[in-house]
């Protein structure tokens, strides 16, 4: 993705029906007017179906991998955990939330093949599944595959259980918004938002570099003044839907949980913020935010729809808290092919994040939990240990 130019945007998926969001959006990041709720509210009355829905039991189950970032020949573990993941969870629905694949394939086909290897895991268990982009998504372009997000798009669309929806204007190529019919009838009980948080800060802006700064990218003010169009327009239609969000990259808000602070990293206040805020989990490594602070969770305050904003990224963190009325937290590191701990200890942290919704609940959202490849005895050896050769690719 080039950090300059305009690149696509979300739809709305209501339980699998794409509805274009255009008509939403006020150009760029000007104020929302009434008439454009108006308008929202019409494009949602012919979108609603059934793709994605509670059990009969009234129960939905989410399930969270990141960073699975590997090229055609997948370490075979990656696999082995998605797929007994899959078979103990039996999830409702799969996200990949970014750096799907790496920087190894060298063609068109090997960026397919990459890709394909960690979507079976959902596609041979007919389990709906998305992915957002992260910033390692698009790195074989430098190997000249010409395999931008929005060609990887239109790949995984053709796929029989993926829910992505279609590109349109905003900035990123896996924005969406997908709701959850309940149990019964078609009216969204429970949403999933997901959001493209880029790749890399621009070598300079404004003449100057990023030295000093993290240098990756951020969600853009017209994904946040997407995300508010939609959040109000899906209100007027349906009443406030609770909601989960998921991107690649962490806010800057991550960072201020765990510390208690904005601008200190002092591990004497983390103690502290831990009481405050209900931190759970590990932190092995920095928060690698994105360069500029855009203001989506003073979005996500205003709107009062997000329960809970989920990222990957930093492969070595697992922790969540409640900041502000708002979990803010990590999925483990999926893969086995980047980087993990050091030493033998490399593989501890591969895991996933499992989400537990019930709509018979008053929250809906009741409970979410870390699970680890260690605890379904997978091989630890820090070695890499790659497919002998990429899984077939679909006829599609």
């Amino acid at each position: 993705m080039n950090p300059s130019s305009s690149v696509p945007r979300r739809g709305i998926l209501v339980g699998g029906t794409a509805a274009a969001v255009t008509g939403i959006l006020a150009a760029g990041a000007q104020a929302a007017t009434a008439n454009t709720a108006s308008t929202a509210t019409k494009k949602h009355e012919s979108s609603v179906s059934a793709s994605l829905k509670f059990g009969k039991d009234g129960k939905f189950k989410i399930v969270q991998f990141n960073d699975t970032q590997d090229g055609p020949l997948t370490d075979r573990r990656t696999l082995e955990l998605m797929d007994k993941v899959i078979e103990t969870e039996k999830p409702d629905f799969v996200l990949i939330n970014g750096d799907v694949i790496d920087g190894q394939p060298k063609t068109a086909t090997e960026v397919k093949q990459a890709i394909n290897n960690v979507v079976q895991p959902m596609e041979s268990r007919k389990v709906k599944w998305a992915l957002t982009f992260g910033n390692h998504d698009e790195d074989s372009l430098s190997n000249g595959t010409n395999m931008t997000e929005a060609k990887m798009l239109d790949f995984i669309r053709g796929y029989k259980y993926n829910v992505n929806t279609r590109e349109d204007e905003i900035f990123g190529s896996s924005n969406s918004q997908l709701l959850i019919s309940g149990s019964r009838g078609n009216k969204p009980k429970f949403g999933i938002w997901l959001l493209d948080s880029g790749r890399y800060a621009a070598s300079q802006i404004g003449g100057q570099d990023f030295k000093g700064l993290k240098n990756y990218d951020w969600i853009r003010p017209e994904q946040v003044q997407w995300y508010r169009e939609a959040s109000k327009a899906t209100e007027c239609r349906h009443g406030k839907v609770p909601s989960l969000m998921f991107f690649h990259i962490p806010l800057w808000e991550h960072h201020h949980m765990w510390y208690g602070s904005q601008f200190t990293s002092n591990e004497a206040d983390h103690a502290a913020a831990v009481k405050k805020h209900s931190i759970v989990g590990e932190k092995n490594e920095a928060v690698y935010s994105g360069a500029f602070n855009s203001g989506l969770f003073t979005a996500l305050l205003e709107r009062g729809d997000v329960r809970g904003a989920y990222c990957g990224h930093d492969h070595i963190n697992s922790y969540m808290g409640n900041y502000f009325g708002i979990e803010l937290g990590y999925g483990p590191g999926t893969g086995f092919g980047p980087y993990g701990k050091n030493g033998a200890d490399k593989h501890q942290l591969r895991g996933a994040r499992v989400f537990e919704l019930d709509e018979n609940a008053e929250a809906i959202y009741t409970a979410t939990r870390t699970v680890f490849a260690k605890d379904f005895g997978i091989d630890m050896n820090a070695a890499r240990q790659p497919l002998d050769k990429p899984l077939p690719l679909p006829k599609h």
